[in-house]
């Protein structure tokens, strides 16, 4: 049987976009920016994938597609585009400051996928979030690190493209998952 599925997302400067497109691409079904898509139609879905970008490990407009999910939840898979290298750090951040912690995702799995940044095209408030960020990479900064924080301010100020059609894997590995059920 084949379960009906959506790919939905949220970019800004196309990384997620990318990423949820080629995802679409593989499962062979809808793909659609949230901003475009009917969200009263979600509970239609048996497989729904929502990528978005992280601002401050936050899932930019998860809480606009989140009260849509309610019972959907056991057939959801997030996924998030950054610049920042992942790390189990980086993956319980993510969870604490978007579900109160991992216990509370109910049940939705999260998966990262590095992105691209373009300093250049950065304007605003995110401009200022960058420069926050590359001060609080510096003045954290420690021997124990590894040279994380050197490379994310790197990233910051040089910019990043680690795009890769590879970090869709698990991804697809989890929804053919939830199809086979």
């Amino acid at each position: 049987m084949n379960k009906k599925a959506i790919v939905l997302y949220t970019s800004k400067r196309g990384s997620t976009r990318q990423y949820a497109e080629w995802i679409a691409q593989s499962l062979e079904c809808e793909c659609a920016a949230l901003k475009d898509f009917d969200k009263e139609t979600i509970p239609e879905y048996d497989l729904i994938i929502y990528g978005s970008w992280l601002r401050g490990s936050g899932i930019v407009d998860f809480d606009k597609i989140e009260p849509y999910l309610e019972g959907s939840k056991d057939h959801t898979i997030l996924f998030v585009t950054g610049v920042s290298e992942y790390n189990p750090q980086n993956y319980l951040q993510i969870c604490e400051i978007n579900f109160d912690g991992r216990e509370n995702m109910d049940r939705m799995q999260l998966f990262f996928c590095p992105g691209r940044y373009d300093p250049a095209q950065v304007k605003g408030l995110d401009r200022m979030l960058m420069a926050v960020a590359k001060k609080v990479l510096k003045s954290g900064q420690t021997a124990e690190d590894g040279g994380a924080a050197m490379k994310m301010i790197r990233n910051i100020e040089e910019g990043v493209d680690l795009v890769d059609r590879k970090y869709i894997d698990p991804i697809l590995n989890a929804a053919h998952r939830i199809q086979n059920r």
